[in-house]
């Protein structure tokens, strides 16, 4: 009877230790997961913080390139105000993917972020060319 009771706290013992370590593993991957989110969070925003910084600085040099465009004559004004549009039209894109970025989560935003890291890229490349045959043309 003795080794029975024994056995028994034993047993109690040890399911209570287990229900003990389940809840500290529940607890950890609450905690794991938090983090995984806030984390996650922080490099939305920080990203997003990074493309409306690359935005506001491509709106101020594209003012620059029509106050120089304004200083053309004839068909090199007409091109370079094509070129011109053609950025602003890109630009615009940009925000309002940036703006339905904002709204994202998860997954989602991570695939967004990489859309708009290419369309980074292809705006930037537009705008270096426009402005390369700005200089050009000087």
């Amino acid at each position: 009877m003795r080794s029975l009771v024994l056995v028994l706290a034993l047993i109690s013992f040890s399911s209570h230790t287990f229900a003990t370590s389940a809840e500290e593993v529940k607890q950890k991957t609450a905690e794991a997961a938090s983090a995984a989110a806030e984390y996650s969070k922080e490099q939305k925003e920080e990203f997003q913080k990074d493309m409306e910084t690359k935005l506001g600085s491509m709106k101020k040099e594209i003012a620059e390139m029509k106050a120089e465009a304004s200083k053309k004559t004839g068909e090199a004004k007409a091109e370079m105000n094509d070129q011109i549009k053609a950025l602003e039209k890109k630009q615009e894109e940009m925000k309002k993917d940036l703006a339905k970025m904002k709204k994202s989560s998860g997954k989602a935003w991570g695939e967004m972020k990489a859309g708009m890291s290419k369309a980074w890229d292809a705006i930037s490349d537009s705008y270096g060319k426009a402005k390369a045959h700005l200089s050009e043309e000087k």
